[in-house]
């Protein structure tokens, strides 16, 4: 579209006409200073009492307050959820009070073309938006909703004039569909989406239309996606999920939003698992935190790592066509904005432009010339020959509002400034018209007596419209056949529930040996580490769970470091240590030995890493002055992986310490970044006496070396050294436990079965599989 003739214009065109850059961007970038996306994040990362499933809520409503200028004092009225509002929005403006100061001199370029939604846009973000605008500028209505039937759309096409702009090619929104719609009513959503697909089918068979001309549109509720899935399988109808969302919401998007937090942050707010993981994608490929460089540099990192995140199995086992669709938009995007001068910017300048940039992006899925487009019934998306609307009924069409309990209704009523109930429901009752207007030829609606349990209403918009029901159509509903499978399948399901109870009762009783006890056959022995005979020794069903299926533990939703990652460090100064001559040295000296050896998730991701390292300074101090440490004229060895077997077990480990006290005659030494020795594995009464690890150490060093006259734990927190559990009673019981443990092996039979007192299930990652945490509870 030209801009030739119509300097400052608004212009209504249809969807798949429009170019540019999205309003919202511009907003945002035009209001750097006081937008606040970015601070918002921080200030809300740094107060762990809003984690959980309201933040989202909460960063929402505290966004939206600060857009539309709502003073605290305003929100004091508003009873008990405005007062604590009013303190959030209080404490939120002066926490960031400095920052507004700071970027209020970033001033933002110019536009010319941009697109418009009509969001929910306040006074100060449109005036902004004009205020940037060049003097051809042109702003592109996508989704055009009269002012007489959306405020929303009023209000900011009033304040947009009379910022300069004028309204070109205007029309006036009917009230009324564009063509008079039949109306019918079925029982239920099953019965309602066999018979649309059924007249589908009717038509396409007579050549009257083809897939290309149809849409259906469908409500949110699960009964008819599930009903759409069962009836276009059995039709063997092909359909095709209209999705779009912003790029900020995809996987890869969000995964990118998630770096960006990571270098502002030093982590990603409640997941430790996701910040481990980006944290070892910059170790490998850098990052750009603190630098300053020409934007094409910035542009090739962000790029390098957009592509080594899609190869990330981790990252990237969600990924679908809309994040590959990103990838493309983003580095085409990124290349429009390169700057026409080659100047420097800093690294909070281009991470800034890409989150803006993410929420200016809109992706559709893979067309589907072959499939009848499905989508929701909130949102038209475009205009076809033959239209469905399925569920219209109250509450479904248009949606109802959800009562937020963040900010109810009720109080967002009292509230001056913030758009009303009743603003957001004539929106919503405008797209449910642009739904009804997107048939261009034929509109079929339709609406059930029933949904689940639930009896339905007729849609108030429909009566409103005074659009009347039609004589009730063809007796196409669910047929004799489909029918009789549903019931088949309800049989089905029905049965098997009926014998997962039955399982499910043995095992929390602990009934006799089964098929679903953990038999499952005879196992290939392979070399086994004293880890997983600790496991196997504590509780077969973890073993095999953890070792046999790899099952991944639940994500720990902590900001501290990964013990794992601090014990390594550990162990890994510690194994430095000990092959040293020398004193150790000061605490002072520790700690820059910490600091050179810490992989970057820690030294520079990790908020409290100095704390952190001083107190772990602090263990290795108080151990390293122990004489048991690093007796004189010792030779020792370090990191030693050995090979062999434990008591007709094949098995492997890496000792972290050998010293050699005498010709063939060692000492074993195994560092524990705890303050408890193991517990070890169950004795014949079931009882956790018995250590494995020293054990397997101690067999596969004489099986190689020679004489082991003494084996023990360091634990480093204690800074003592603790001989291992159930060694004064000999040999005899660890060899009864091997001997029970190549058995279970050997019959593949891997029970429920802890030790008697239940101490490993208290910190079992699979407690919930196995039904023992319910046991436990009850």
């Amino acid at each position: 579209m030209g801009t030739e003739g119509y300097p400052r214009s608004i212009a209504v065109v249809a969807e798949g006409d429009v170019l540019g850059r999205s309003t919202q961007a511009l907003i945002q970038q035009s209001l750097a200073a006081r937008m606040g996306s970015q601070r918002l994040d921080n200030w809300l990362a740094t107060h762990a009492e809003f984690s959980g499933p309201s933040r989202p809520r909460l960063r929402a409503i505290i966004d939206e307050l600060d857009r539309f200028e709502v003073a605290p004092e305003a929100l004091q009225l508003a009873g008990y959820h405005g007062k604590r509002l009013a303190n959030l929005l209080m404490s939120y403006h002066n926490d960031t009070a400095a920052a507004n100061v700071t970027l209020a001199m970033d001033p933002a370029p110019g536009w010319q073309h941009a697109r418009l939604d009509f969001d929910l846009a306040s006074s100060r973000e449109l005036a902004a938006l004009a205020a940037t605008a060049n003097d051809d500028a042109v702003i592109a209505i996508a989704n055009w909703r009269s002012p007489d039937l959306d405020p929303t759309t009023k209000r900011a096409i009033e304040q947009l004039t009379g910022q300069g702009f004028h309204l070109r090619g205007h029309f006036q929104q009917r009230s009324q569909p564009t063509v008079d719609p039949r109306i019918y009513h079925f029982t239920d959503p099953d019965q309602e989406v066999a018979w649309v697909l059924a007249e589908i089918i009717a038509r396409l068979h007579a050549r009257e239309l083809t897939v290309q001309d149809i849409a259906i549109y469908l409500p949110s509720d699960r009964s008819y996606h599930r009903a759409l899935r069962h009836y276009s399988y059995a039709y063997q109808l092909p359909i095709a999920i209209h999705e779009q969302r912003q790029a900020s919401f995809t996987t890869l998007g969000r995964h990118i939003l998630e770096l960006i937090e990571l270098l502002d942050l030093g982590h990603v707010a409640g997941s430790t698992y996701r910040s481990r993981l980006l944290t070892n994608l910059l170790a490998k490929f850098g990052t750009i935190s603190g630098t300053v460089g020409p934007w094409s540099d910035f542009v090739d990192w962000l790029i390098l790592i957009v592509n080594q995140m899609l190869q990330n199995p981790d990252l990237s086992s969600q990924v679908s066509y809309l994040d590959q669709t990103l990838v493309a938009q983003l580095s085409l995007q990124l290349q429009q904005q390169r700057p026409t001068e080659n100047v420097e910017l800093s690294c909070e300048d281009f991470l800034r432009s890409v989150r803006i940039l993410l929420q200016s992006i809109d992706l559709a899925d893979m067309p589907h010339h072959e499939a009848i487009t499905v989508a929701n019934s909130g949102q038209p998306i475009g205009h076809h020959r033959l239209v469905f609307v399925l569920g219209a009924v109250d509450g479904q069409f248009p949606f109802g509002l959800s009562d937020n309990p963040v900010l109810p209704l009720a109080v967002r009523d009292r509230i001056d400034g913030l758009p009303k109930t009743a603003e957001l429901v004539l929106r919503q009752r405008a797209c449910a018209l642009g739904t009804l207007q997107s048939a261009s030829q034929e509109l079929v609606v339709t609406a059930p007596q029933r949904i689940g349990t639930n009896r339905t209403l007729p849609s108030l918009l429909l009566a409103e419209l005074g659009l009347q029901s039609r004589p009730a159509p063809p007796r196409y509903a669910v047929l004799p056949m489909e029918r009789s499978t549903l019931e088949n399948i309800s049989t089905e399901t029905n049965n098997r529930l009926t014998q997962a109870i039955s399982i499910e009762r043995q095992r929390i009783h602990g009934s006799q040996r089964s098929a679903h006890g953990g038999l499952v056959g005879p196992i290939t022995l392979r070399p086994l580490s004293a880890t997983q005979l600790e496991d196997l020794g504590q509780c077969p069903f973890r073993w095999f769970v953890k070792h046999r299926l790899k099952v991944r533990p639940p994500e720990d939703e902590s900001n501290d470091p990964d013990p794992r990652i601090l014990g390594q460090l550990v162990h890994t100064l510690l194994e430095h240590l000990s092959q040293e001559n020398n004193s150790p040295g000061t605490r002072e000296i520790l700690e820059e030995k910490l600091d050179r050896l810490a992989p970057l998730s820690l030294a520079k991701f990790t908020p409290n890493w100095p704390a952190i390292r001083a107190e772990i300074a602090k263990q290795l101090e108080a151990l390293t002055s122990n004489p048991e440490f690093a007796p004189n004229g010792i030779q020792t060895r370090v990191e030693l992986e050995l090979h062999g077997e434990w008591y007709g077990i094949p098995v492997q480990g890496r000792i972290d310490r050998l010293d050699e006290v005498g010709p063939k005659t060692f000492e074993i030494i195994d560092y524990k970044y705890s303050k408890s020795a193991p517990t070890g594995i169950q004795d014949a009464d079931r009882r956790l006496k018995i250590d494995v690890q020293l054990s397997v150490y101690t067999k596969l060093v004489e099986q190689q070396f020679g004489q082991v006259i003494g084996a023990k734990y360091c634990l480093v927190k204690q800074a003592t050294f603790v001989k291992a559990p159930g060694v004064s009673k000999g040999e005899e019981p660890t060899k009864d436990a091997a001997a029970r443990m190549l058995l279970s092996l050997g019959d593949g039979y891997l029970p429920v079965a802890p030790d008697a007192e239940r101490q490993a299930c208290n910190y079992c990652d699979f407690a919930q599989t196995c039904r023992i945490a319910s046991q436990n509870a009850g």
